[in-house]
C-alpha cells in the first residue's frame, strides 16, 4: 500500500512544483497569444487522449496509433453509462 501513497505524494508535490515555480515562469516569460496556443494545444491533446489507461499500450508509437481511437471508445462509453443513469467511469 506504500507505493500507491508514495506515487499520491510524487503526484502532488509535482503539481504543486508546477504551480509554484514552472506556471508563473510561463506567464512572465511568454505573451497572451502564445499562452492561447498552448491552451488550445493542450485542450486538443486531452480530447485525443483515452479516458482511462489501456494495457498494452504504453509506447509511443502505440499510444499514437490507438490512442485516438481508444478515446472514442472511452468516451462513447462513458456517454452511454452517464446517459443510463451510471458513474462516468
Amino acid at each position: 500500500m506504500g507505493g500507491f501513497r508514495d506515487l499520491r505524494a510524487d503526484v502532488l508535490q509535482h503539481a504543486a512544483s508546477e504551480e509554484q515555480y514552472e506556471f508563473p515562469r510561463l506567464r512572465e516569460n511568454t505573451g497572451a497569444q502564445q499562452l492561447s496556443l498552448m491552451a488550445t494545444a493542450v485542450r486538443a491533446a486531452e480530447a485525443m487522449a483515452p479516458t482511462r489507461p489501456h494495457p498494452g499500450v504504453e509506447s509511443v508509437a502505440q499510444n499514437l496509433a490507438v490512442g485516438p481511437v481508444a478515446a472514442v471508445v472511452d468516451r462513447t462509453r462513458d456517454a452511454v453509462r452517464k446517459a443510463m443513469g451510471g458513474k462516468d467511469s
